[in-house]
């Protein structure tokens, strides 16, 4: 009897022997599974929307053949994105949490968004820290609260084998745009960090800090595969590689010959995925290649050494002229989560432009960054065409300090939004191992930890989806909920569309209603 183990052990000791295993990761991973990868993409914006409370977030019209609203127009309007039938937009989506619970109430969404909701058991609902003391826990505005168990994007990386990837060497990526975010001291990560490992013999989970330095990143994510490359390097790995392909379409082509009829429609599958990823091979080598991204100048290193004057907030120090490369940072991070995508280096990222107290200034002349002043000052405006005159950051301005500050906020969220369109929009037009694009094989998650920024709202929370169609995501859809279901639904509803149908509540029952209808196709 044929035994089809053989033929896959030969086919992988082959590509061994090359030495450069590393590198073809992604045309493995498509390989043995016949499939493009699966991914998951957490980006967070701070500081919720003032558009929420007056109107200028949601589109206007019906669950499909909506108008954006000038807002989120970003991801819609051509300019930068055109994502309407790539993306859902939600109204009525609520944050599983109590605002009577005790504890900074940006940091009480960050883990209501991310984590299992808590079992409503009064003001102390949360659970505290180990550097907790009697004064934090009692602080209405305490920063000590905590999660009770890893979140979602670490649940789903340990149960969905897809998330795994072969398996990939970076299990999952924590990014960040502010050194804010980084900032370890004082124990607040529920204000800084969107992700939890579980923790150890039962003890509570474990920050994954996000890191803001694009050099770090690289040399923390990149440093154990090939990179570097030259380009007569390459060309000898393009060679060696179709080799192994060639090894491999030789050894199924004889089998044909030996396996009984059955059997065919499973040889001839292996032998087109093989030739789809002879094509691929020669039409992305450098994605092959899997070389770190380069940028000119090279990767900034910004560290939290950063910090200087301004105000104290919350136990952190308001950025002076911390963080006024923020706009770069993020330039390099997108391009850092990309690369690892195209070379399979990892399948679950998250992202954040910066933490719940975000003193990021927008200001025309407050952040020097050379890319930043090219690309703000003169170019946003409130929907009466002013420009953005609050000296705050931003924070600050989410609770009305400055004379224009529901106007600041708009334009603000319309950064953020044009950011993430613009990387959208790459991803969209990047074509991917197996098929597709990155877009498609990548759910995104764009969301914020609390709806209105002035009121900490936890109805209406301003969430977008992206991708996943592999998961059947019904794209082009405007779902208007009733305010009654909840972040814990969402996730209960991917879970189950990622194939974790053990996943039937996320947190304690009460935050869940059965999933989101009309979600997932």
């Amino acid at each position: 009897m044929y035994d089809s183990r053989i033929l896959r052990r030969t086919f992988l000791g082959g590509i061994a022997a090359t030495g450069l295993a590393s590198i073809l990761r992604p045309i493995l991973a498509h390989a043995e599974t016949g499939v493009a990868p699966q991914r998951l993409l957490l980006i967070h914006k701070p500081c919720g929307s003032s558009s929420i409370s007056n109107g200028r977030w949601f589109p206007t019209g019906n669950t499909t053949g909506w108008t954006a609203s000038p807002l989120i127009s970003s991801f819609t309007d051509g300019k930068l994105a055109s994502l309407q039938n790539q993306m859902v937009v939600f109204k009525g989506l609520t944050c599983p949490r109590n605002q009577g619970w005790l504890g900074d109430q940006h940091g009480s969404g960050f883990l209501g968004m991310m984590t299992p909701p808590v079992k409503d058991t009064g003001a102390h609902s949360w659970p505290q820290s180990a550097s907790a003391t009697p004064s934090s826990m009692s602080d209405p505005n305490g920063k000590t609260i905590t999660p009770s168990d890893q979140s979602i994007d670490q649940l789903l990386l340990s149960q969905v084998a897809a998330l795994k990837g072969a398996p990939c060497p970076v299990p999952s990526v924590q990014l960040t745009a502010s050194t804010e975010s980084s900032d370890q001291t004082g124990d607040i990560h529920a204000l800084r960090c969107t992700s939890y490992a579980k923790g150890s013999a039962g003890g509570l989970p474990n920050p994954l800090w996000p890191e803001p330095s694009p050099a770090a990143a690289i040399k923390n994510y990149f440093a154990a595969d090939a990179m570097n490359m030259s380009q007569a390097q390459i060309a000898r790995a393009a060679a060696q590689n179709k080799s192994v392909l060639d090894f491999a379409l030789g050894g199924l082509s004889n089998l044909q010959n030996q396996v009984p009829k059955s059997q065919l429609p499973k040889v001839q599958a292996h032998l087109d995925a093989i030739r789809q990823l002879e094509t691929n091979i020669a039409a992305s080598v450098g994605a092959m290649a899997c070389s770190p991204p380069t940028f000119p100048g090279g990767p900034l290193s910004p560290s939290p050494a950063m910090f200087s004057g301004g105000s104290a907030q919350g136990g952190v120090t308001n950025v002076g002229a911390l963080d006024q490369q923020t706009y770069t940072m993020w330039m390099q991070h997108k391009e850092i989560i990309k690369t690892m995508f195209l070379c399979d280096l990892t399948r679950v990222a998250s992202f954040t432009f910066g933490y719940g107290n975000s003193g990021i200034h927008f200001q025309s002349g407050v952040l020097t960054d050379p890319a930043f002043t090219a690309n703000f000052p003169g170019k946003y405006t409130d929907p009466s065409g002013n420009q953005i005159s609050d000296p705050n950051g931003h924070h600050d301005i989410s609770h009305g300090v400055g004379g224009d500050a529901v106007d600041a906020q708009y334009i603000i969220d319309k950064w953020y939004c044009d950011r993430v369109a613009e990387f959208l929009s790459e991803l969209a037009n990047t074509p991917d191992i197996g098929g597709g694009s990155i877009l498609d094989n990548t759910l995104v998650v764009f969301w914020s930890e609390v709806a209105d920024g002035n009121s900490h709202g936890i109805t209406d929370m301003p969430v977008l989806l992206f991708g996943g169609k592999f998961l059947k995501l019904n794209t082009g859809s405007f779902l208007q909920l009733n305010g009654k279901q909840y972040m814990s639904d969402l996730w209960v509803s991917t879970a189950q569309a990622f194939g974790y149908g053990a996943l039937k509540t996320y947190g304690d029952a009460a935050w869940n209603t059965g999933g989101i209808s009309g979600l997932y196709g």
